[in-house]
């Protein structure tokens, strides 16, 4: 085998040179009598020494008569069950990664997902009687006892285990005795370290104490724990290092920084050739291994873990996540518990996140309007009748500077324009009055209940369609008739059905009654709850909030923890819900707002364009009952001061920019590619 190839794999049990030794329960027992009395014979040889820790002018308390009966008495209980803090990952429906957050950069692994070399190494240098002892060492301290007598060069006896009980109490330390023994400088604090110690070992197994503590330890550059470490050095994982990766960073274990091979190569090289000597010394190495070892190079390679969403394929849908746990009471009551979980990590989150759908998403704003356009994309798809968010895209790299931004859009409310009329309809249905319903629908039209602009209300391009009924309303978009009809059924109505239907940007209780501009959309929505509330009308009338998260574990334990509720319930009549679906395919027959856009291909879909007064923002929402899409079109700095007059957009320049011209192609290639390979559902009829 090549000493710098990856290991194969074999038994825990054979890692160190000399096999773990078979031994009885009773023999067992009776080390862990006889390691009491020895430990108190042990320090208080160290006190007389003055040779191990801090200086002896600090005092020891336990000696003489009562050193026995003090040790006793010593506390033995750590805090176990409080997780270190660690990463925070995303994984998209299927199951894979798409991001990492953390504050610490710590990545659990079992002892199976760890190199055998990692492991041989870790033993021979750190502690090679791991197996043998009870927590701690009574022949190392006495190897060290002997040396410090005799050198300058002063030796340690601590064991895995008890710098495992020092790692625990520097992260969670629950008062100040706690806090001395984490730091380890007084002989009393080393005294209750080896306490904790022997205890730690009657609650632990040796193999979960090693997992534990390749974990916690610090290897210098940000990185806690051996996987971190593989990876911040080495740009691999624990499960691949070989001896001489190994050997670097267990040598750095003794000074992370000073030890550093980024920034004092020399001094690692060195402290690395002394750990081979020890494995070489072991016989885990042939001398002519360790040789070659040693006259290798560093073979360093900075690799990185990205703590943010700007490192994530989906950068935008992984802020969606990261504000959802700040934000969510499942994940704690207040601001500060929630912030403690998020600081804290070692989540494991399931998200929605349809990768199918996020791709073609993506490609869709980003071939429209490429990435540097003033005007920006922001697209939301949602599953109807579930709430999970399955995409988020826009037009913009993550970042600060142009072409970039870390805003959400489609979380951000713009006025809708006539995106909001279905909403209307919606609101006529259920107080029962029927889609056959003929209005006049010629402008200008002045209501004498509601608030009229000046001139009047008038259609698009000025247009009269005469005597026309909903279903051609909605075909058109015609603003004259859902001024008309929303004057009949009340803007106040209309209002509690968006607010039914996830709308809380239009709250019922702060308007007049007399706001008819409601109809034509005046008032702002979020793309994120506008795809919501016309999931409603593709799922019966289920309306559940949008949701990323549907899964959540402790990565540690595989404990499943609470996630955000969808409250997914029928909130509207059925028959109200399939009537303006089935309304929905009107615009795109050939007369309609989206007749050049032919629908989906091979399959039913609804929707609806929206363009605001002087083109500040075009939107369109609609989809099929497996996938709902809002897309909004506008620019950021503010769609009255800048609106879409004109636009470079697909190669070309376009002016007075509708929702059918760019914002629908974009919906269109989303969903095709969302739902290719999907079986076509239709949609409902009406009855």
């Amino acid at each position: 085998m090549s000493l710098f190839a990856k290991p194969e794999p074999v038994p825990f049990s054979v890692l160190m040179t000399s096999a773990r030794p078979d031994r009885s329960r009773a023999r067992r027992r009776s080390i862990s009598r006889r390691l009491n009395s020895w430990i108190v014979w042990v320090a208080t040889a160290a006190l007389g020494a003055a040779l191990i820790v801090a200086p002896a002018s600090i005092g020891l308390s336990y000696v003489g008569s009562a050193a026995l009966d003090a040790w006793d008495t010593l506390p033995t209980n750590l805090p176990l069950n409080v997780p270190l803090a660690q990463q925070t990952v995303m994984l998209d429906k299927n199951g894979k990664e798409f991001a990492r957050l953390y504050n610490v950069n710590r990545i659990d692994v079992d002892l199976n997902q760890v190199s055998p070399a990692f492991q041989q190494t870790l033993l021979s240098t750190e502690d090679a009687r791991f197996y043998e002892h009870g927590g701690v060492d009574p022949y190392g301290i006495t190897r060290a006892l002997i040396h410090n007598l005799s050198s300058s060069d002063v030796q340690g006896a601590s064991t895995i285990t008890q710098q495992l009980v020092q790692n625990i109490l520097v992260n969670n330390a629950r008062d100040e005795v706690e806090l001395s023994v984490a730091a380890g400088d007084t002989y009393n604090a080393k005294i209750r370290e080896a306490k904790y110690a022997v205890a730690l070992e009657k609650q632990l197994s040796k193999d979960e104490i090693l997992k534990r503590y390749m974990n916690a330890v610090y290897f210098g550059n940000g990185a806690y724990g051996v996987e971190a470490a593989a990876r911040v050095y080495f740009s691999t994982t624990a499960a691949k290092l070989n001896h001489v990766q190994s050997a670097l960073l267990v040598g750095m274990l003794k000074a992370p920084v000073s030890l550093d091979p980024f920034t004092h190569p020399e001094a690692a090289t060195e402290r690395r050739n002394t750990v081979l000597g020890v494995l070489e010394q072991r016989k885990v190495l042939a001398p002519k291994e360790a040789q070659a070892a040693r006259e290798s190079g560093l073979g360093v390679k900075r690799g990185s873990v990205p703590s943010s969403c700007g490192g994530s394929k989906y950068p935008f849908y992984c802020e969606v996540v990261r504000e959802e746990l700040l934000t969510n009471p499942a994940f704690g009551k207040t601001a500060e518990a929630r912030q403690q979980r998020f600081n804290q990590g070692g989540l494991t989150l399931t998200t929605g996140l349809d990768p199918k759908a996020a791709d073609a998403a993506q490609a869709a704003v980003e071939k429209a309007l490429g990435n540097r356009n003033r005007v920006a994309l922001g697209t939301a798809v949602v599953v109807p009748g579930k709430g999970h968010i399955a995409a988020i895209a826009e037009n913009r790299e993550w970042g600060k500077g142009g072409g970039k931004t870390q805003v959400v859009y489609a979380e951000n409310a713009f006025q809708v324009g006539s995106a909001m009329k279905p909403i209307v309809l919606a609101t006529a249905l259920s107080q029962g009055i029927p889609p056959s319903l003929r209005l006049r629908a010629d402008g200008p039209y002045r209501t004498a209940a509601l608030d009229n602009p000046r001139g009047g209300y008038i259609n698009y391009n000025n247009r009269d369609y005469g005597v026309i009924n909903a279903y051609q309303a909605i075909r058109s978009s015609v603003n004259v008739y859902f001024v008309r009809l929303i004057e009949r059924v009340g803007v106040i109505n209309t209002a509690k059905m968006a607010e039914k239907l996830g709308i809380t940007t239009i709250p019922a209780d702060e308007l007049t009654g007399r706001e008819a501009s409601l109809a034509l959309g005046a008032y702002e929505v979020p793309p994120l709850q506008m795809a919501s509330a016309y999931a409603a009308f593709m799922s019966g009338g289920v309306v559940c909030k949008p949701v990323a998260i549907i899964k959540a574990q402790r990565t540690d334990t595989k404990k499943n923890l609470p996630v955000p509720d969808p409250d997914c319930h029928k909130a509207i009549d059925k028959d109200v819900a399939d009537t303006v679906a089935h309304a929905l395919k009107e615009p795109f027959k050939p007369t309609g707002t989206l007749g050049q856009l032919k629908g989906l291909k091979g399959r039913e879909a609804g929707a609806k364009t929206g363009t605001t007064n002087s083109f500040a923002a075009n939107w369109i929402v609609g989809g099929t009952p497996q996938l709902l899409a809002a897309v909004w079109l506008g620019d950021p700095r503010g769609g009255a001061q800048h609106p879409l007059k004109r636009v470079e957009a697909y190669g070309r320049t376009f002016k007075d920019l509708t929702g059918s011209e760019v914002a629908g192609p974009v919906w269109k290639e989303t969903m095709e590619g969302a739902l290719k390979g999907v079986k076509a559902v239709r949609l409902p009829d009406a009855p």
